[in-house]
């Protein structure tokens, strides 16, 4: 992190003007890191997730590096929220490579979320598989009859792989009466476009 992932996206964000806008005091954290084989088939890489600066409110300055052998393969920037973890996919379009997913989520105006986004480094650039939601919580704003909704994906593998969802709700948290029930059986699902520009620095 210290000797050779920072001092890049230092350049990096530096270059795009984008350095100066972080907030006063800021600190680059690690978030998560997941062992996977990301650029190459039955390679044994980690995929760091890592936080450069904070920009405002669920906008951040991020960067994902890939690992191996000690040495940095890959390295990707991106402006992107409050990612709070990484996972490793195995393999769901069957090419050799795990996928990345990465959880993100935050709360504004009383109104909680949360998304998943899945990537693949292929060749020299960055495939976007799309983005879903996996939760929302409206109990911030609306105390007496809120609602709690938890999604749960699975996929199927192939060439393209098939996702699909099953549906959780909880009425009436807040007042501790409320209950997850299950809403419907697995569907079928298309994700959503990822709108993040990721950009591929090595």
């Amino acid at each position: 992190m210290k000797d050779v992932v920072l001092p890049a996206a230092r350049k990096a964000w530096h270059a795009r003007e984008r350095d100066g806008d972080c907030q006063t005091g800021f600190e680059s954290i690690a978030v998560d890191i997941a062992p996977g084989s990301f650029t190459k088939p039955k390679s044994g890489q980690k995929a760091l997730l890592y936080k450069y600066c904070t920009l405002g409110h669920n906008l951040d300055l991020n960067g994902i590096a890939i690992i191996e052998n000690g040495r940095v393969v890959a390295h990707i920037v991106y402006e992107g929220g409050e990612d709070h973890a990484l996972g490793a996919l195995p393999d769901i379009d069957r090419n050799g490579l795990s996928e990345i997913l990465i959880a993100t989520g935050g709360t504004n105006q009383g109104i909680t979320w949360g998304t998943i986004s899945i990537l693949e480094l292929s060749g020299s650039g960055i495939t976007r598989l799309g983005q879903t939601g996996t939760l929302s919580d409206d109990c911030g704003t609306n105390e007496t009859s809120c609602k709690m909704t938890a999604n749960r994906i699975s996929v199927k593998v192939g060439s393209p792989p098939a996702f699909y969802r099953e549906v959780f709700v909880d009425h009436g948290a807040r007042s501790g009466a409320g209950a997850w029930k299950k809403s419907g059986g697995l569907a079928p699902i298309s994700l959503d476009q990822d709108k993040i520009e990721y950009e591929l620095l090595k």
